[in-house]
């Protein structure tokens, strides 16, 4: 790739995050499109890739865009229990509308399963929805990444009253089973709409038994959540301990105990072979279909005096590396595939189901690099820059099969042209590439 098609793309991610910039932080999308709001995980990960970028470039601007994404989202964090919008106490919202929210919330509702009602708006006439299980660990982890980069003690005594209510959560809310992971459930008494699916693939049709057409049983405990938890975990335990002794330690105990159920319930051995269950359900069956999310362990880690750390054993990183990179979900002229081509629910233009998301592909690369393996990364960073320069534009996601694959929802939607997390991870990846 020569240097003007790497200031092109340069570009062309900035000019998006500018544009996506709003007074409370980060639009998810255009103004015009779909998702052209505030949503929680969407802005935490637009931030953590924001941060890398910073790193490399050490441009202020990035840094102060993700002090004001913080910074505006720890205003809507949850106050109350509200079944009806997903509100709990310390939880960090998952969509905010303060107007133009009638598509969601005007809806028909006799008739309808839960799920497809009306959504819930408040009193005040504003649309906030917190139904996303991982808003809150990433607000955590993106928030101490930030001070590991700003050293902004000054925020960090600002928020904390907003870091302890969200770790709060984790405990008091976030495992509603007690298995020791977090967790969701659309909850039963609910008479408003929501989403049944709360992780960050969120559509009905990622969420199933592989062997099986029943929908998965609550409590759904995501593999990707338990990575971020963990990290969170980890990195306010180091941080505490200067001046909290007590709750460093806890904070300590909880990742420790965290980890070592996850190894023992999430690792799926094949000889030598490893794959990830990409969550368990609430009587801890494997959901076990190969999917992207597994990557996200990789790019939740933390560096320590030993080396980097992840909720992933060291003995699996590598076979979880050949994993990632196996024909059936990685492209090389593409990205990652969200769901593996031997599965039977495969489809390269679903949402979820076999589709490429930007994002995601950059996570995992990110989470190679975290774990020294640099040659990989970059292989996928360039598969994943060649889409970009394709669609000329930091696309939500695509599909791929033959040739680049232009999603299109069923109702007619389609992806949306631009999208925060994207742009973010454009300006990461091509950071990492001297001009």
């Amino acid at each position: 790739m020569s240097d003007q098609e790497k200031t092109q793309l340069w570009q062309m991610g900035f000019d998006s995050i500018k544009e996506l910039e709003a007074p409370l932080g980060i639009l998810a999308s255009g103004r015009s499109e779909a998702y052209g709001c505030i949503f929680g995980r969407d802005s935490f990960i637009t931030s953590l890739e924001l941060l890398e970028t910073y790193k490399r470039t050490n441009d202020a601007y990035f840094l102060q865009l993700v002090k004001k994404i913080l910074t505006n989202l720890a205003l809507l964090q949850g106050t109350q229990v509200q079944i009806e919008s997903g509100e709990e106490p310390g939880k960090i919202i998952h969509e905010f509308r303060p107007d133009k929210h009638e598509h969601l919330t005007g809806r028909v509702t006799q008739g309808l399963p839960a799920h497809e009602r009306a959504w819930y708006v408040y009193p005040d006439n504003q649309m906030r929805n917190y139904d996303s299980v991982d808003s809150t660990p990433l607000f955590l982890l993106t928030l101490n990444k930030y001070w590991q980069v700003s050293k902004d003690n000054e925020l960090i005594a600002e928020l904390t009253p907003n870091i302890t209510a969200a770790l709060n959560w984790m405990h008091e809310y976030g495992d509603t089973n007690g298995d020791g992971f977090i967790d969701y459930r659309f909850h039963p008494d609910r008479t408003f709409g929501g989403l049944k699916s709360q992780s960050w693939m969120d559509s009905n049709e990622s969420l199933f038994y592989e062997e099986s057409t029943l929908f998965p049983l609550y409590p759904i405990a995501p593999v990707e959540v338990q990575a971020y938890a963990y990290a969170a975990y980890v990195s306010w335990s180091d941080y505490f301990a200067a001046t909290d002794q007590k709750l460093a330690v806890e904070l300590a105990q909880k990742a420790a105990k965290l980890k070592k159920l996850f190894n023992e319930q999430f690792v799926i051995v094949h000889g030598k072979r490893v794959t990830l269950a990409f969550a368990l359900d609430g009587n801890g069956r494997k959901l076990t279909a190969a999917r992207s999310s597994m990557g996200h362990v990789l790019f939740a880690a933390n560096q320590t005096p030993t080396g980097v750390d992840c909720i992933l054993d060291n003995q699996y990183i590598e076979p979880l590396r050949l994993r990632l990179l196996s024909r059936d979900l990685f492209v090389p002229s593409a990205g990652v595939r969200t769901l593996s081509s031997r599965s039977l629910h495969y489809d390269p233009v679903s949402y979820h189901n076999g589709s490429i998301w930007p994002h995601d592909t950059a996570m995992l690369a990110q989470g190679l690099r975290n774990f020294g393996y640099e040659d990989d990364a970059k292989r996928v960073e360039h598969a994943l820059l060649k889409a970009y320069t394709h669609f000329k534009t930091p696309i939500e996601l695509f599909g791929y099969q033959k040739g680049y694959r232009t999603y299109s929802h069923s109702n007619g939607a389609g992806a949306c042209q631009v999208q925060a997390w994207s742009a973010a991870s454009l300006l990461a990846v091509v950071s990492t590439m001297p001009l």
